[in-house]
C-alpha cells in the first residue's frame, strides 16, 4: 500500500509526486514509457516566472517549482509574433524560454525520486478501481491516486470523470538559423488552432494544432505549412492537446486529475507546462494534507481553481469568441487588426480584452 500512486510522469505528475514525497509520504510514480519524456510531444516553450506572476498573481514559490525547467533552458524569447492569414504580423512582448522537453521531464522526475518517490517506467495502467491500480506488472494500491496521464486519461475513464475537449497536434525539430521570436500562424492552414515556429538556438520546434472536430489528415496540413515556410519535410510526433480549458470536475472519491488529464491548459495560447506544474504541486500537497491530517480531497478542486481557475476560464471564453472567426480567413484577419497588439497581448495572458469584462 502506497500513500499516493501517481499515473504519468510528465510535468504535472512528477511535480505532484515530488511535493507529496517531500512531506514524507510513500509515493509511487508510474509511466508507460521506457524513457521519460520521449518522444517529445510539445512546443517546448515555458513562460518566465515574471509572466506567470502577472497571469496568476496568487501563485508563489515559483523559483523552487520551476528549478528543473530552468536547468534545461535553451534560449530566451521575448516576443510572440502573431501572423494573420494575409501575412501581416504583430509583435507581442511576452517573456518566455525554450527547453529540451525530454530532459526537463526527466529532471522533474529525478527531483521526485530525490525527495523519496519511487519511479517505475514501462508500466501501463489498465484501470483504477478504488485504491487498486491495475498495471501490466500487477496491481498496486494507493490511498490517493493522481491521474496525470494525458487528455485520454485511463484514470479519468476508470472512475467516470470527463476527458477534456482536445484537438490533434503534431510537431518536430528542424535544424536551421532562426531568430529569437516565437512565431504563431493563424488561419485555415490550421483550422481552429495555429501553427508555430519556436526557436531553440540552432534549431526550432515546428508544429501545428487544430480544433477537436478536424476530420482530415493532420500530416497533410503539417507538411503544407512546412512548404509555405520553406522548411524541409520532417516526421512529426502527434498527440492530443486540450483546447477548451479544464474539465468540470477533477476529484472523485480517492482520485485527483492534474495536467492535461484535467485540461490544465491556457486555451488562448495552448501553454500547459507552467499550469501543469502549479496544479501538480497543489495535487501533491493536498494528497499529503489528506493522508497526514484528514483534509478532504475536495480541497484540491478549491485550491487549484483559486490559484489558476479564473484566468483559465477567461481563456476558454476568449477562445470561444475567437472560434466565430476561425472559419473565415478574411474575418479573422479583420478581427486581429481590430484587436491590435495590446488586446492580443491580453488574450495571450488570458486577461480581459476590454475593461470591465
Amino acid at each position: 500500500m502506497y500513500d499516493v500512486v501517481v499515473v504519468g510522469a510528465g510535468p504535472a505528475g512528477s511535480s505532484a509526486a515530488r511535493y507529496a514525497a517531500r512531506r514524507g509520504l510513500k509515493v509511487l510514480l508510474l509511466d508507460r514509457r521506457k524513457e521519460i519524456g520521449v518522444p517529445v510531444q510539445c512546443g517546448e516553450y515555458v513562460a518566465r516566472n515574471e509572466e506567470v506572476r502577472t497571469i496568476f498573481p496568487t501563485v508563489d514559490g515559483l523559483d523552487d517549482l520551476m528549478e528543473a525547467p530552468q536547468r534545461v533552458r535553451q534560449i530566451d524569447t521575448d516576443v510572440i509574433r502573431i501572423w494573420s492569414p494575409g501575412g501581416r504580423h504583430w509583435d507581442i512582448p511576452f517573456r518566455g524560454f525554450t527547453v529540451a522537453r525530454d530532459r526537463m521531464d526527466q529532471g522533474i522526475a529525478d527531483q521526485a525520486v530525490e525527495e523519496g518517490a519511487e519511479l517505475r517506467t514501462e508500466t501501463t495502467v489498465h484501470r483504477v478501481r478504488g485504491k487498486d491500480v491495475s498495471t501490466n506488472h500487477g496491481t498496486v494500491s494507493g490511498k490517493v491516486v493522481i491521474g496525470s496521464d494525458g487528455p485520454r486519461s485511463t484514470v479519468a475513464r476508470s472512475v467516470g470523470l470527463e476527458w477534456p475537449v482536445a484537438g490533434p497536434a503534431m510537431s518536430c525539430t528542424i535544424d536551421g538559423d532562426f531568430d529569437s521570436g516565437t512565431d504563431l500562424f493563424f488561419g485555415n492552414l490550421a483550422p481552429g488552432g495555429y501553427a508555430w515556429i519556436i526557436p531553440k538556438g540552432a534549431c526550432a520546434n515546428v508544429g501545428l494544432g487544430t480544433w477537436q472536430h478536424f476530420k482530415g489528415r493532420l500530416d497533410t496540413l503539417f507538411h503544407k505549412f512546412l512548404d509555405q515556410q520553406g522548411l524541409p519535410h520532417a516526421r512529426g510526433t502527434g498527440g492530443y492537446v486540450p483546447v477548451e480549458g479544464p474539465v468540470p470536475r477533477t476529484v472523485k472519491e480517492n482520485v485527483l486529475l492534474v495536467g492535461d488529464a484535467a485540461g490544465h491548459v491556457m486555451a488562448t495560447n495552448g501553454g500547459g507546462i507552467n499550469v501543469a506544474m502549479i496544479c501538480g504541486r497543489i495535487a501533491g500537497e493536498t494528497a499529503a494534507d489528506h493522508v497526514l491530517q484528514g483534509t478532504p480531497l475536495e480541497a484540491y478542486e478549491t485550491r487549484w481553481r483559486a490559484a489558476v481557475g479564473r484566468p483559465l476560464d477567461r481563456g476558454r471564453r476568449i477562445k470561444h469568441l475567437a472560434d466565430r472567426f476561425f472559419g473565415n480567413d478574411r474575418l479573422l484577419a479583420a478581427a486581429m487588426t481590430l484587436l491590435g497588439v495590446r488586446r492580443m497581448g491580453r488574450a495571450i495572458r488570458c486577461q480581459p480584452l476590454f475593461l470591465g469584462t
